[in-house]
């Protein structure tokens, strides 16, 4: 059991001796590791000895007691201390209250006072010893149990379980911003749900694992969180705003290091509440759906025309070559999968880039046009306007 260490500081001999003889330190748990004869002394002796209570006069050559105890408070904080003095001066009394000294005594001090003082100080010692475990073990349980303290919040605020107040305690308590994030992003691995005897748990597991790490890697922000929800849909919710470009590298990463195809929706959060996030997380689940559920060879289009979209040249029958089919087919296919032409798929892909290169650069118009694939800053202009409602120089 832990011993509390004593530190006895007087300049005469007498009153340490007498301190020291009156009190049974084994009984209380305490050892007496140093007596000191003046402040300067007390000073490297606490430190060294690393006190837990300290007895002092007030009147000390060298360093007197108060500038000592002044000194102690920077360094031992927890350190108790306990004044005897042989002077009843009322602006000592005010310094060492400031001090937050346990007590204080006048000379002579009376045995049987000094005794329960120090039991109470054990007692005091001994609580705050427990009170620190407590926290100790507290912390060390919830770090144990932060991931799935962090899965269960964010999967009941998806679910719309929450009140306002909840989720922003649950956002401090992860150390996040406690307002609504600006995107969602979506990522799905089809691959998870297919073939499970072809693939052990603990190895789909792993892939999660180092998705998740791409992410982290790849956006570099302590303003994300990422979770899985209970389908196994990667979720990320960002504080700071990524591009689209940024989504299609998310993607082509992982397809790089660990040889696998995800979809990904990036779904951005404008005037919402804190407690209506489960409405964009609906819209982002139900898009990564409708990808998942696309043929390899539209998905390969689609995949195609992100990396190439700013190819002025780029039309169906260049596509279409590109995968050996018609381009009837391939038209066909476009629409009755997406429900959106070949057209209206390459002009989206375009302009959400443009979109970005508008927030986020100074590029001219027209220069912004050159860099998504258009020719012409009228036809970019046109184009735009029937996707977004708002001209370019507008939506600027």
């Amino acid at each position: 059991m832990r011993k509390w260490k004593v530190l006895i500081a007087d300049d005469e001999f007498i009153i340490r001796d007498g301190i020291r003889s009156s009190i049974d330190w084994e009984k209380n748990g305490m050892e007496v590791v140093g007596e000191a004869e003046d402040g300067e002394e007390a000073v490297e002796l606490a430190v060294e000895h690393q006190i837990d209570v300290l007895l002092i006069d007030l009147n000390m050559p060298i360093v007197d007691g108060i500038n000592a105890m002044k000194q102690l408070k920077e360094k031992l904080p927890h350190c108790k201390m306990v004044v005897i003095s042989g002077y009843d001066d009322f602006s000592n009394a005010q310094e060492a209250i400031r001090l937050q000294v346990v007590d204080y005594l006048l000379k002579p001090v009376n045995p049987e006072k000094l005794n329960q003082l120090i039991e109470d100080l054990k007692g005091k010692l001994e609580d705050e010893m427990n009170h620190q475990n407590y926290l100790e073990q507290a912390t060390k349980q919830i770090n144990k149990n932060h991931s799935q303290l962090k899965t269960r919040f964010f999967q009941d605020w998806i679910d719309g379980k929450l009140k306002q107040e909840e989720i922003e305690a649950q956002l401090q308590f992860l150390k996040l911003p406690q307002v609504v994030p600006v995107q969602h992003l979506a990522i799905k691995w089809p691959d998870y749900h297919l073939n499970q005897t072809m693939i052990q748990e603990h190895q789909r597991q792993s892939f999660l694992y180092a998705i998740e790490n791409i992410i982290e890697e790849m956006l570099e922000s302590n303003q994300i969180a990422i979770f899985r929800d209970r389908s196994y849909l990667l979720n990320v919710f960002l504080w700071d705003s990524i591009s689209v470009e940024q989504v299609a590298q998310i993607g082509a990463a992982i397809r790089t290091y660990l040889n696998i195809n995800v979809y990904s929706h990036l779904e951005t959060m404008e005037n919402i509440k804190l407690t209506d996030i489960y409405r964009v997380y609906e819209r982002s689940k139900l898009e990564v759906e409708k990808q998942s559920q696309v043929s390899p060879i539209v998905k390969g289009v689609q995949q195609y025309l992100n990396e190439n979209y700013h190819d002025s040249t780029m039309n169906l029958a260049k596509v279409a070559d590109e995968f050996h089919v018609t381009k009837e087919y391939l038209s066909r296919i476009v629409k009755q999968e997406l429900g959106i032409s070949y057209v209206s798929l390459l002009s989206e892909i375009r302009i959400n880039k443009a979109i970005d290169l508008l927030k986020t650069t100074d590029m001219t118009i027209r220069e912004i046009a050159e860099k998504v694939g258009y020719d012409s800053q009228h036809y970019f202009s046109t184009a735009f306007k029937k996707v977004v409602g708002l001209s370019p120089k507008q939506f600027k």
